[in-house]
């Protein structure tokens, strides 16, 4: 505190190092903890200075237990954000630079940089937590301490507790504001202070009546603390394929969203989830039944997780937990069901082959997009010339003599090479040129679509 931010806070403006706004962000949470600590040493130092049987520790550790739950949080929450300032200051201002190298070769820093000393304070309570442990081991149990000691060892373990559950609750605020700016036509009131961002999950839908979106359509379940946003998931291979926009001259990039908003659902409306059994064609299948509050019947929606780094059970206890706790019950366990493929008429083909039908419709729509993008239709004599020019492997033959020409012709009209070779074989009789060299019509079955491999 005295070694940097005074000497920083103390400069005139002409010397100023950094702005107001720079050393708020590095060293604005900072006094609190730093004035607690120090009225804890002074009072620690004075009971070493007079101590006596009758003075206790433990009771100056619960003395300032609140004001330590005050000062920590908002200095842990921020941590990453001081942190990437002091990191940018120290290589854009040069002078700053040369500041922090001279301060860390001073004794009071032990050559310990400013971003190594302010890990300190994240470290201070476990420090404080063993230290309390190790003199509680060696403090008699009829001694007047042992009982404060305790205390303040529970005390200082409810703080860290506290601090990391704040922590975790401000990094889920941080991922729902991320979130919210991903996702196309993304409600506004998904944004609330009260709400967090638990776990998100890629699934494919395998319903189509009831469903949230058509049959096989990829989605993505954001789940909150009290809401479950549905999101179609775009294509990657579309999302890279921009087409160019030229607004009076100039060029200019349309910035498209990964995610479009679906249905945001709240945790009061889904009734049950349903855990499908795992089978050797069913596999990462769940469902979900769910009835709003202006319905009279309820809904069921099947899905396949497509995330493999997330577990299927792992999720849905997740999901089932907030939704307990949503409704303010304990029976978290009863919201889930176990049933078997065939009691909710899912068909095991169509969860095997799920995957493969989706790239295949994937593949379809991107293929079809960029075709509009780039307006092939437009000429499609000449695209057709240009792809023949560069796909044939006999060139043009257009400087050929007749005979060189018949000969490819007759290479041109076999299936594959050992056609060719049969042929050879047999009868040397002369070739006979074709009526027409245009290319023969491929045989339906190539093209033949995921359905139709079915029936087959």
């Amino acid at each position: 505190m005295t070694m940097f931010k005074q000497q920083l806070e103390n400069s005139t403006e002409e010397e100023a190092l950094l702005n107001n706004t720079e050393l708020k962000i590095i060293f604005g949470n900072l006094p609190p903890i730093y004035e607690t600590h120090l009225k804890m040493l002074d009072e620690l130092r004075w009971t070493s200075a007079n101590w006596s049987e009758d003075k206790s520790i433990g009771s100056i550790i619960l003395k300032y237990s609140t004001d330590l739950l005050k000062a920590y949080p908002p200095f842990i929450n921020f941590f990453e954000e001081m942190k990437s300032m002091l990191l940018h200051c120290d290589t854009t201002k040069p002078r700053f630079h040369a500041f922090l190298k001279a301060c860390q070769t001073k004794p009071e820093c032990g050559r310990q940089s400013l971003q190594e000393l302010l890990i300190r304070p994240v470290q201070r309570l476990p420090s404080i937590s063993l230290l309390l442990n190790d003199i509680l081991k060696h403090t008699p149990k009829n001694n007047g301490d042992n009982g404060a000691l305790e205390k303040a060892l529970a005390s200082i373990r409810e703080v860290m507790a506290h601090i990391n559950e704040d922590k975790r609750r401000t990094e889920g605020q941080r991922a729902m504001f991320d979130i919210f700016n991903e996702i196309d036509n993304c409600p506004p009131d998904l944004v609330s202070s009260h709400r967090s961002f638990v776990v998100k999950s890629e699934v494919i839908q395998l319903s189509s009546s009831e469903g949230l979106s058509s049959k096989g359509n990829p989605l993505v379940l954001f789940l909150f603390s009290d809401q479950l946003e549905v999101c179609k998931k775009r294509s990657k291979a579309f999302n890279t394929l921009k087409s160019p926009n030229t607004v009076n001259g100039i060029h200019k990039n349309s910035s498209i969203k990964p995610y479009k908003h679906v249905k945001l659902m709240s945790l009061s409306t889904i009734k049950r989830v349903i855990d499908i059994k795992e089978t050797e064609e069913c596999q990462r299948v769940f469902s979900l039944v769910f009835r709003n509050n202006d319905e009279l019947k309820e809904r069921l929606c099947s899905f396949v997780m497509t995330d493999e780094e997330i577990d299927k059970t792992t999720f849905l206890k997740t999901l089932c937990k907030q939704m307990a706790t949503n409704a303010c019950t304990a029976d978290a366990d009863k919201l889930l069901a176990y049933l078997e493929p065939h009691q909710l008429d899912i068909d095991t083909s169509e969860v095997s082959n799920g995957t493969l039908s989706k790239a295949f419709k994937f593949a379809t729509k991107t293929r079809l997009r960029v075709g509009r993008a780039f307006s092939f239709n437009k000429t499609p004599s000449k695209l057709k010339r240009a792809v023949s020019s560069m796909m044939s492997p006999f060139g043009s033959s257009t400087n050929l003599t007749p005979a060189s020409q018949l000969a490819q012709m007759r290479l041109a009209s076999y299936n594959n090479i050992s056609e060719l070779a049969n042929t050879e074989n047999a009868s040397e009789s002369p070739p006979h040129a074709p009526m027409s060299v245009q290319p023969t019509r491929k045989l339906k079955t190539s093209s033949l679509g995921v359905n139709a491999l079915k029936r087959l």
